[in-house]
């Protein structure tokens, strides 16, 4: 071979010969930054305020601010297309890391990183969800969406340990400066895919009209509920094993343990969703989702916490793969509204996160002494409401068929 003849970026551009190869790989490398930094974000907030409530504030201020922008994301997307609109998201997201290390100088790097926050959001998850909704196939969604998880749990399996291991002997600053580089790099791949332009139709007025449709109160319910849940799992979670004083390694090792328990199960899901009835899937996901709540209200210790949250992501998993399966097929049947639908998703579940997180910033301004577990319970009961993303009147027909059982 001639290394004179080598050029890596044809050779690169080979390995990534087809587009969603170059997509899961992007996704897989932002994976991995975020996975290391996830977990930690809402923990640096609430030792930056030192208190329950203005953590809560916080986000809840970013997910108003986004029920709000959700729209201008659409239009963003429209303007510059799909690829753009995720490359688009990276400096923003940047920005947002970047200003959390500023919060000791001026409270004004408060709202700047909320709104920095919001317009990286607004600009990279429309854009992803019809990307994704472009590239897969209707008849093998499941196994489409478990090779997705897959590969970008693969690299973002040792990301929390690593990021609990930086925060422990370097800080924060390094932290946030090595996700920054990783996540500059998942650019990369997606500037070999050729860009995409979806119209989207609706105006602000119409957006927000989706919401009070009759025909979406399902998905309104199914929406919240994925708001309201995933709310309490990404921001509250996290900020009770800190205050259980359980160390920033361990909480990356019990991430870690957990993604692994839940790996190989992903592709299992991914099989059979596409096989299976899967609103009866979503269905089982649900309840399984609801005991994984009520498993953590009874953490008391490292080993606990790992217990319970290896069940969580096994549970959330039966749930979460028939769930998007579900999702994506629902917005392949909308043709052309493909982009409206997400941004309509989108509204949702920022309303529901910021009227939940609103709540409880309340609950712990005026009641700071109250045990953050219950919280847990409210996710619990929440997860319940993931099934009415799917046909209820095959539920209906299901349970009835048990009860005569």
């Amino acid at each position: 071979m001639h290394f004179s003849n080598f050029n890596p970026v044809s050779y690169l551009f080979f390995f990534l010969k087809r587009e969603s190869d170059r997509f899961f790989v992007s996704i897989a490398i932002r994976g991995f930054a975020l996975g290391m930094i996830t977990l930690f974000v809402p923990i640096y907030i609430y030792e930056q305020f030192g208190s329950l409530s203005f953590a809560f504030f916080f986000f809840a201020g970013v997910y108003g601010l986004k029920a709000l922008l959700a729209p201008l994301g659409g239009h963003i997307m429209m303007r510059v297309g799909i690829k753009k609109a995720i490359l688009l998201s990276h400096p923003f997201f940047w920005g947002f890391y970047i200003s959390l290390l500023f919060f000791n100088i001026s409270w004004l790097f408060v709202p700047l990183a909320m709104i920095l926050y919001v317009l990286g959001l607004i600009c990279f998850w429309p854009a992803y969800h019809t990307n994704f909704s472009r590239i897969s196939k209707k008849r093998q969604l499941g196994e489409d969406l478990s090779r997705l998880n897959f590969v970008s749990a693969i690299p973002g399996i040792l990301a929390p340990t690593v990021g609990g291991v930086i925060v422990l002997f370097y800080g924060y600053p390094t932290l946030f400066i090595v996700v920054l580089c990783v996540l500059f790099s998942s650019v990369i791949p997606m500037l070999l895919s050729p860009e995409v332009h979806q119209t989207y139709s609706d105006s602000y007025l119409q957006a927000y009209k989706r919401v009070f449709k009759k025909s979406n109160r399902g998905h309104n319910i199914a929406f919240s509920a994925l708001g309201v849940e995933g709310a309490i799992n990404a921001f509250v979670w996290p900020i009770f094993l800190n205050i259980l004083a359980i160390g920033s390694f361990a909480i990356g090792g019990i991430a870690t343990l957990a993604l692994i328990v839940s790996m190989f199960f992903t592709l299992y899901m991914g099989r059979i969703t596409d096989k299976m009835n899967r609103t009866k899937l979503l269905a089982i996901g649900s309840v399984l989702t609801v005991g994984a709540w009520i498993g953590k209200f009874f953490v008391i210790s490292p080993s606990s916490a790992f217990l319970a949250q290896g069940f969580y992501r096994f549970a959330r998993t039966s749930a979460g793969i028939p769930q998007q399966a579900i999702l994506y097929e629902k917005a392949k049947d909308k043709g052309e509204e493909i982009d409206e639908f997400f941004i309509y998703r989108d509204i949702i579940i920022a309303i529901s996160r910021f009227l939940v997180l609103a709540i409880l910033g309340f609950i712990f301004f005026f009641i700071p002494e109250m045990n953050i577990k219950f919280v847990f319970l409210l996710a619990g009961m929440f997860s319940l409401c993931f099934v009415f993303l799917g046909e209820v009147s095959e539920l209906k027909s299901w349970f009835r068929k048990i009860i005569k059982l």
